[in-house]
């Protein structure tokens, strides 16, 4: 589970170690990791910073040394969202959203996939609803989602006679730290979420656990026949 210190990453945590899964859940700030990993034994988890190699490998020693190289899901979960007009962006913002939601993904998923296979197991990326409804100023994030929802679907076809299935999930506006962390001043932040709410038909933003539920069923059994899909979980915002 990359990201899996707040928001999204730690509600779909939770939520797996509750139904009896061992989680490792992966992020920068071990204050956040050590409180996520506190609600259940069967949590662990490992800081690093998911675009630099180190970090993936202590990921996968992890998985041999604590799960007796056992890997059934990867959720690949971890983003970051930078609201900005592209007559504002620089290369390094494009250079550091691309980084972490798209090469960051790629990379986890190729260390992953010989676990997987062995597994018959499951890949679940977290996508935006941002990717099929384009809202202004936040290219760098939809354009990185966008190449997200591509890869879910190549890979569905690629790894299906494998026994992997690879889904997605498109969450509209959900309330995570994600909107804490733009380069946006608290008042311009405050304007930005008020007027994405006005678009949402269920008139508020989502709750991860929202998102954590959608994420049980596809990770598990009863989604067997369920591969290359992107479920919407977004008060009907994508439906417009």
């Amino acid at each position: 589970m990359t990201g899996g210190s707040s928001g999204i990453g730690r509600a779909i945590s939770e939520r797996f170690a509750k139904e009896g899964a061992r989680v490792i859940i992966v992020g920068r700030n071990e204050q956040a990791l050590q409180q996520s990993a506190s609600v259940s034994e069967r949590i662990c988890y490992v800081t690093g910073d998911l675009t630099q190699e180190e970090t993936i490998q202590k990921i996968f020693a992890l998985v041999d040394e604590q799960m007796q190289g056992q890997l059934d899901i990867l959720v690949n979960n971890v983003g970051w969202c930078p609201v900005q007009p592209i007559t504002e962006l620089t290369i390094a913002d494009y250079d550091r959203a691309f980084s972490l939601d798209v090469r960051a993904l790629v990379n986890m998923t190729i260390h992953a996939l010989p676990y997987l296979i062995k597994s018959k197991g499951s890949i679940l990326n977290l996508s935006s609803v941002g990717a099929t409804h384009r809202a202004a100023n936040l290219s760098m994030y939809v354009g990185a989602k966008a190449a997200v929802e591509n890869f879910t679907r190549v890979w569905a076809i690629e790894l299906a006679s494998k026994g992997v299935r690879v889904n997605a999930i498109a969450p509209g506006a959900i309330r995570t730290n994600i909107w804490n962390v733009t380069d946006l001043s608290p008042e311009a932040a405050k304007k930005h979420e008020e007027g994405i709410a006005e678009r949402i038909p269920f008139q508020r933003f989502g709750d991860p656990a929202e998102v954590a539920n959608v994420a049980l069923i596809l990770a598990s059994a009863q989604a067997s026949y369920v591969s290359g899909a992107i479920y919407a979980v977004d008060g009907a915002q994508g439906a417009a």
